[in-house]
């Protein structure tokens, strides 16, 4: 009986993690944007992830702070735009852009998300030479 118990209950503690695993593809120390691949894996969250709802609006969030402070700087004197949305682009366009440009550079995954993010818009949305 008690090798029977024995088997039991380490049976349970080895199928435990499979039973209450609650890891997810976004894990809350992503939320702190150390790096850019936090943000990476915070804006390429998919739907059945229980963080997927604060991820897909964090990252929204993220991308409309830095655009508006572009935005805010263009306003100023002397100040030439490092980058042009089309009129035709989204915000979700974009940020699937993002993730995209990032995921093909994994070299920047230690970078800063503000060094990243420029190159990226940079790269992929080039003011006009005037």
């Amino acid at each position: 009986m008690k090798l029977i118990r024995s088997l039991c209950f380490y049976g349970l503690l080895t199928a435990a993690p499979v039973f209450f695993n609650t890891a997810s593809a976004v894990e809350p120390i992503n939320f702190e944007i150390r790096y850019n691949a936090d943000l990476v894996a915070v804006c390429s969250a998919q739907p059945s992830d229980p963080n997927y709802i604060a991820a897909i609006h964090f990252c929204h969030g993220f991308g409309v702070g830095f655009s508006r402070y572009h935005d805010a700087l263009k306003e100023g004197k002397g100040f030439t735009p490092i980058f042009c949305f089309p009129e035709t682009a989204t915000r979700t366009q974009v940020l699937n852009e993002y993730v995209r440009y990032s995921k093909a550079h994994p070299e920047y995954d230690k970078d800063t998300v503000g060094d990243v993010i420029t190159k990226f818009l940079v790269d992929t949305f080039p003011c006009k030479k005037k």
